[in-house]
C-alpha cells in the first residue's frame, strides 16, 4: 500500500509540472541561424488579395468627379511661395484580385501585381495622365502585417504596418512588447526568401543588441520570442499545486496507516 501511494503521488507531481507544451517553431539545439549579414530588405511588392488605398491628387484645382461610389473627394489647400489649391479623391479598400489586378474608376483594370508600390504608382499616373494633368498618385497596401509570438505560450498577435519602415522594436512595441514569459535575449525573426525561409537570432537584453532591434521588418515577418523553461517559467503556481497534493497524500496514507 505504501509503494502504491508513493508511485500515485510522483505520478501526480510529474503530470502537474508545465513542459512547454504550447511551444511552437523548435529549433535543435546547435542550430546554425542565419548570418545577420545576410539580413536585407527588400521592396515589398503588391500581391494576390492585397486590399489597397489610393490618393489622387492632381494639380490646377481638377476635380476628379468621374469617380465613383466609395470614393471621396477632398479638396486640400495652403499658401505660401510655391503652393496652392490642390484638389483629389481617395480610393479606400480596393482588392487586388487573384490575377494581381485592381480595377480602377475611369482607367478600368490595371495590373500591379508583382510590383514595387514605387512602380504600381507610376504606371497609375500613365494611366490617368491620359485624362489629368500631371496627376500624382499615393498608394498604400493597407493589410501588410507580421505575426508576432510574444513569449507567453502560443498566443500570437498579427501586428498591421501601417508605415513602409517600421522597426523590429516598433512592431514589437504595437504588439504589447515582450511578455514576463519571454526571454529577451532569445528572439528569432523569420523571413521567407525565395521557397524557404531564414532565421534570425537576435538579443535585446543588452545595448549591444540595439542596432538589431532597428532592423526592419517586412511583410509576413515572424517575430518568435522564445520562452522561459516550463519549470522555471510556471515554479511558484507548480510549487503551491504540488505541496498541495503531498499534503493530500500524506493524510490519505496517515489515514491508512491508522486503519490498519
Amino acid at each position: 500500500m505504501r509503494k502504491l501511494l508513493v508511485f500515485i503521488l510522483l505520478a501526480t507531481i510529474i503530470t502537474s509540472c508545465n513542459y512547454n507544451s504550447s511551444v511552437v517553431f523548435k529549433v535543435p539545439n546547435k542550430y546554425e541561424f542565419a548570418s545577420d549579414s545576410s539580413f536585407s530588405v527588400t521592396n515589398y511588392k503588391i500581391a494576390p488579395f492585397d486590399k489597397i488605398s489610393i490618393r489622387i491628387l492632381v494639380n490646377n484645382g481638377s476635380r476628379l468627379l468621374d469617380l465613383s461610389a466609395g470614393v471621396s473627394n477632398i479638396e486640400i489647400s495652403g499658401s505660401g511661395a510655391g503652393t496652392g489649391s490642390v484638389t483629389g479623391s481617395i480610393m479606400e479598400e480596393l482588392k487586388v484580385d487573384s490575377e494581381g489586378s485592381v480595377r480602377l474608376p475611369l482607367i478600368g483594370t490595371v495590373g500591379i501585381g508583382g510590383l514595387t508600390i514605387d512602380q504600381a504608382e507610376k504606371l497609375i499616373e500613365d494611366r490617368f495622365s491620359k485624362y489629368y494633368v500631371d496627376p500624382f498618385v499615393v498608394l498604400k497596401v493597407t493589410n501588410r502585417r507580421v505575426v508576432v509570438f510574444r513569449g507567453n505560450g502560443g498566443a500570437a498577435e498579427v501586428v498591421t504596418l501601417e508605415n513602409e519602415k517600421t522597426t523590429l522594436i516598433e512592431a514589437l512595441a504595437m504588439s504589447g512588447g515582450i511578455d514576463s514569459k519571454g526571454k529577451s535575449k532569445s528572439i528569432r525573426l523569420i523571413r521567407k526568401a525565395g521557397s524557404e525561409y531564414n532565421i534570425y537570432h537576435i538579443d535585446l537584453s543588452k545595448p549591444e543588441g540595439i542596432s538589431s532591434g532597428h532592423i526592419l521588418v517586412e511583410a509576413n515577418d515572424i517575430i518568435y520570442i522564445d520562452q522561459v523553461k516550463g519549470i522555471t517559467r510556471n515554479i511558484s503556481s507548480d510549487i503551491s499545486t504540488i505541496v498541495g497534493l503531498i499534503v493530500s497524500v500524506l493524510f490519505i496514507f496517515d489515514v491508512f496507516n491508522k486503519n490498519l
